[in-house]
């Protein structure tokens, strides 16, 4: 019932405008949720094209290591759509996911007027959130946004005290715009006035200026985090593992906007030591790191990202859900830096797809030119040819339209053998079956391209 409400991609156009922020407002009325309700609900909001997700989780983990009751709220989901809602750092309970859904989906079905829709897929789980989060007394609810920043459906705040904004690029250029300057614009639309802004530091410099622009308009104070290596780190970063580049920039991201809203009350005490930078803002506090802090960070387990599953002592999957040319350009050093180096005995496989209409051929050209892949298996973004499970289906592409773009993508590849497959539990199986009878030969298997695919892989994995 729930995925009948999914957007169609063909639906999706620029700048929706406020009638859209109107109707989330009409339907969190209708649950009874007003603005003074919201106004009351403490929220750290992150909107940004990489990272905003992983940096959600680590400020998450940060906050409740001191304590804090804390609600998330994050997107896509992997397997299941009760992952999107965190409370205290568990997914929610199926009962307590049935309990708000039918809540929520009764309430606005017996109010709706004549000829009226109901809430679009991401809209209605907005409106879970608030209500969840209101209901069940957080200390704060971090939530992320969707899609943009300034018409997204989680962008009916009008009292946020801190403020984030994840790395930006290009990603959803039909709804943002296709220049990094109206992205930036569209994503800095969370901008609250006298709230903290906390940007992750090393964005491109097409955006500065946008983003000092808007926080003036918007009433806002504009920070950049610093970089990860600036923290007057508790003995050494070592303990934390190995964190990638773009992790150590959501990891600090996330530093400063769970320190700006623990410290919220005196703001004006510390962001009066605040000196402008290169960028041209105001660059954030050097935070002390405790011990417990470190231990926060290091555990963080945000599945899909950066993640490494070794099967068997021969057969290790790499997963990162990279789905715009930034991260998949990104995925592609993580993969070269954490996978054998040996050509001996090796054989590396790339499991590869993507949503909606996103540009397979660059994100193609990027994997094998930089990575010896030996193989391509492609298939469509369904776990299972059987399976009507209803949050695993994509109601933008029928199975036939996935199955004719998979044999489209094998035929632009020319530089090393391609196969495709009915589904990820074909894929997956053949790659299985391979490492079985050829245990001499370690089998490295980077998958990619669609938060899905990955979440897809991941639950025949853990079948």
């Amino acid at each position: 019932m729930l995925n009948s409400l999914q957007s169609f991609t063909s639906k999706l156009t620029r700048h929706p405008g406020n009638l859209k922020l109107g109707q989330v407002n009409t339907f969190l009325n209708r649950c009874g949720v007003s603005h003074e309700d919201l106004d009351k609900l403490s929220v750290i909001h992150v909107a940004g094209t990489k990272g905003k997700g992983s940096t959600c989780v680590f400020c998450e983990q940060l906050l409740l290591y001191k304590g804090y009751r804390i609600g998330l709220f994050t997107s896509p989901h992997l397997i299941s759509v009760k992952e999107r809602f965190r409370i205290n750092g568990k997914v929610i309970s199926d009962d307590k996911f049935v309990f708000y859904f039918w809540s929520v989906y009764n309430t606005l079905l017996s109010k709706r007027n004549d000829g009226e829709e109901l809430p679009a897929y991401f809209m209605f789980l907005t409106v879970m959130a608030y209500k969840m989060f209101i209901n069940e007394k957080v200390d704060v609810a971090i939530i992320e946004t969707g899609i943009g920043g300034e018409y997204d459906s989680t962008n009916i705040l009008r009292k946020t005290s801190v403020i984030g904004i994840s790395s930006l690029g290009f990603d959803h250029t039909t709804v943002l715009g296709n220049t990094l300057q109206e992205i930036a614009w569209q994503k800095s639309g969370i901008m609250k006035p006298n709230s903290v802004t906390i940007v992750a530091n090393n964005q491109p410099k097409e955006t500065h200026q946008i983003l000092i622009e808007r926080s003036i308009e918007k009433q806002t104070t504009l920070l950049e985090a610093p970089p990860f290596n600036k923290y007057n780190w508790y003995e050494n970063t070592s303990e934390l593992g190995v964190l990638s580049t773009p992790q150590e920039i959501n990891a600090s991201l996330a530093i400063q906007l769970a320190n700006a809203w623990i410290n919220r009350n005196n703001k004006y005490d510390w962001l009066k030591e605040c000196k402008i930078g290169l960028s041209g803002m105001k660059q954030a506090p050097i935070w002390e790191i405790n011990k417990q802090d470190k231990q926060a960070l290091r555990d963080v387990k945000w599945f899909g990202r950066n993640q490494v599953l070794n099967i068997t002592p021969n057969l290790s999957f790499f997963l990162d859900g990279a789905h715009t040319i930034e991260s998949i350009q990104l995925c592609s050093k993580w993969y070269q830096n954490v996978c054998s180096k040996s050509q001996l005995n090796i054989k590396n496989i790339l499991i590869f797809n993507v949503t909606a209409l996103r540009d397979y051929s660059t994100f193609l050209k990027i994997l094998l030119s930089e990575n010896k892949i030996d193989v391509v298996l492609l298939c469509p973004i369904v776990t299972l040819i059987n399976n009507h499970r209803p949050d695993t289906v994509d109601m933008n592409f029928n199975y036939e339209e996935q199955l004719v773009k998979c044999y489209n993508m094998k035929n632009s590849i020319d530089i090393c053998d391609v196969e495709v497959f009915n589904s990820i539990q074909e894929t997956v199986e053949h790659v299985k079956n391979c490492s079985s009878s050829e245990k001499n030969i370690n089998f490295q298997v980077l998958v990619t391209g669609s938060l899905k695919l990955v979440g897809g892989v991941l639950e025949v994995l853990q079948s």
